[in-house]
């Protein structure tokens, strides 16, 4: 915006109102002490035009409310946007989750894209579209142009994002080159990987890859980085035939983030091996480790990785557990106030045992701890006994299985009760071991909490006697179980109403009246939501109580159908109905609703 005269830019803000008349006066005045202030440090050597320092940068320092809009600051976006308009060049917020790193550091040269803020990020049918935050910028354009032999087609974008952007593609692209050249280089041998299924004959030496190689380490970081800054929960490293491809996991849906070259693959997982403590020579076993994470602010996050060996060579995994994610206020999981006066009763319980059912990913983990959490007091002696150790909390006692020295579920919890415990929480229940352990837990006075992997509430009542336990036993200790899924939610940002009629809401399965028209919610897809239309995540749960009459038809061995029967007619909300008071609610859209909860 060097090149947009001061005087031009604060008439565009005043006319769309993002200023008053008020407002301008204290710029041009503020303008003017910084202007004096630099003048005072460089003196006559420095060259000044009309709008240095840079009058964007000095508005947003100022955190002004957006005219007349109280409450609403303007920020460099709105900025932009106006001039924008004003141009007539058209506003670009650049996601950097759908740049391909080849465009952005391959068609400009490094130098020249930073000096002038320029980003290159899409080539289709030689017409070049180029991110750019001067909008004056016609000379330079034309120049790349000339050299590139394309036509460009510029868009304005906010100088913080493209500088961003810049930085963190160049230099993990500079990682990437400098690392591809080291081990993928005359006699590095990279031609032959031994631990692609497919090259099993002919067998090279290999260059002793090194975790402690700087270029590596700065790549890693960066997708550590980078994976933290788009909120992602699990990143994978995947070996193809050609090509290294990393993938983030945001919001439940996977992103393919890069496609790096074959030669640094194995480099990138012996770091990542190092990191975590692993064997980095052992390539044919599966491996598990952890990596704790030091973030800005004092704040740490743990990273369970994951190896195995797939047809191109090593297969990592990361699950990457935030404090704030996984350590949460009960109340904003999702429950309905019916459900959270139930869980409320269980956790309040002296003993029993409490089943938190659901598939891989549906946020178990993040229900129990955020229990143990709130019921943790130094009056509370919490054992946990997990495999691994998910997230280490100093308020829990926690216990890592390790199958291979034979420490089990079930004999850890052989010797728990020496242990003095007053909750015992069990990360799964596995066989009639381990269920017949946690059921003396609860009967000698403990309150247990576990996890099954069943479809729904109901089901679990039938796994535990699937696996061997008698009925009277389970409706003697359990106290109640809870089945829960995880919602997409509806981007707040773009978020548009539409009307639905009740008879197409109650084909798809929904407990909605025929003749009534619901007003919902989706949204239209924006660059805070990656178009996606949905931004975050939220719980639906289907939770019961045993009651005597449910207690009586386990120990008579009723079916499950019939359970589940007498826990809808006892008050229970099935995830479908949840699922629903979210749709209503305007949390989540029924196309989410359907996907998640279908039968």
């Amino acid at each position: 915006m060097t090149l947009l005269n001061s005087e031009a830019l604060l008439d565009i803000l005043t006319k769309k109102g993002l200023i008053t008349q008020k407002q301008r006066q204290f710029i041009t005045l503020e303008k003017g002490k910084q202007r004096q202030k630099l003048l005072r440090k460089f003196g006559a050597k420095k060259k000044f035009d009309k709008s240095f320092p840079d009058l964007v940068d000095i508005i947003v320092s100022f955190k002004l409310d957006a005219g007349e809009r109280k409450g609403v600051i303007l920020d460099e976006d709105s900025i932009i946007r106006a001039v924008s308009k004003s141009c007539k060049i058209p506003f670009k917020k650049l996601d950097p989750l759908n740049l391909d790193m080849d465009t952005v550091t391959k068609t400009i040269p490094k130098n020249f894209a930073i000096n002038h803020l320029l980003l290159p990020f899409n080539f289709q049918n030689g017409i070049l579209e180029v991110a750019i935050y001067h909008p004056d910028n016609e000379t330079v354009l034309t120049d790349i142009e000339q050299a590139n032999q394309v036509k460009i087609k510029p868009y304005l974008s906010p100088k913080s994002d493209i500088t961003k952007i810049l930085a963190e593609f160049f230099g993990f692209q500079r990682s990437i080159s400098a690392a591809e050249d080291q081990f993928g280089g005359p006699g590095s041998g990279s031609s032959v990987d031994i631990g692609n299924l497919e090259q099993f004959v002919k067998i090279s030496s290999t260059r002793e890859i090194s975790s402690s190689d700087q270029h590596i380490k700065s790549a890693v970081n960066h997708l550590f980085n980078y994976a933290l800054d788009q909120n992602a929960s699990d990143i994978h490293i995947e070996p193809k035939r050609d090509n290294c491809m990393i993938r983030f996991r945001i919001d439940g849906a996977l992103n393919t983030i890069y496609n790096l070259p074959k030669a640094v693959h194995a480099a990138i997982v012996a770091r990542i091996k190092f990191l975590a403590r692993l064997d980095i020579a052992e390539k044919r076993r599966p491996q598990d480790g952890r990596i704790k994470l030091s973030l800005s602010g004092g704040k740490e996050a743990e990273v369970r990785v994951s190896t195995v060996p797939v047809a191109f060579g090593e297969k990592v995994v990361m699950r990457i557990l935030d404090p704030d994610v996984i350590f949460q206020d009960l109340d904003q999981l999702g429950f309905s106030k019916r459900d959270r006066i139930i869980y409320n009763s269980f956790i309040k319980s002296p003993h029993g045992i409490v089943l938190v059912t659901g598939p891989t990913g549906s946020g178990k983990s993040t229900t129990l701890y955020s229990t143990l959490e709130k019921i943790a007091t130094p009056e509370t002696n919490i054992v946990t006994i997990e495999d691994p150790v998910e997230m280490v909390h100093e308020a829990f006692n926690q216990i890592s299985v390790q199958p291979l020295i034979d420490v089990t579920f079930s004999t850890i919890l052989r010797n728990i009760l020496r242990q003095d415990p007053d909750v015992i929480m069990i990360g799964e229940i596995r066989d009639l071991d381990t269920a017949s352990h946690a059921v003396q837990a609860a009967m000698t006075g403990h309150l247990v909490f576990s996890t099954l992997h069943t479809n729904d509430a109901v089901s679990s009542i039938m796994r535990l006697r699937d696996l061997g336990l008698e009925p009277f036993l389970v409706s003697s200790t359990l106290l109640g179980a809870l089945a829960q899924r995880l919602l997409r939610t509806v981007c707040s940002h773009c978020a548009e109403s539409f009307d639905m009629e009740g008879r197409e809401l109650i084909r798809l399965g929904f407990p909605v009246a025929e003749k009534e028209t619901y007003s919902l919610k989706r949204g239209k897809g924006c660059r805070i939501c990656r178009g996606t239309g949905y931004k975050g995540r939220c719980g639906i749960f289907e939770i019961f109580p045993l009651s005597e009459q449910m207690k009586k038809m386990i120990a008579a061995g009723k079916s499950s159908d019939e359970l589940r029967q007498l826990a809808i007619r006892e008050g229970m909300t099935t995830l479908r109905e949840d699922a629903w008071e979210k749709v209503k609610a305007g949390i989540t859209t029924y196309e989410e609703a359907m996907r998640v909860t279908a039968e």
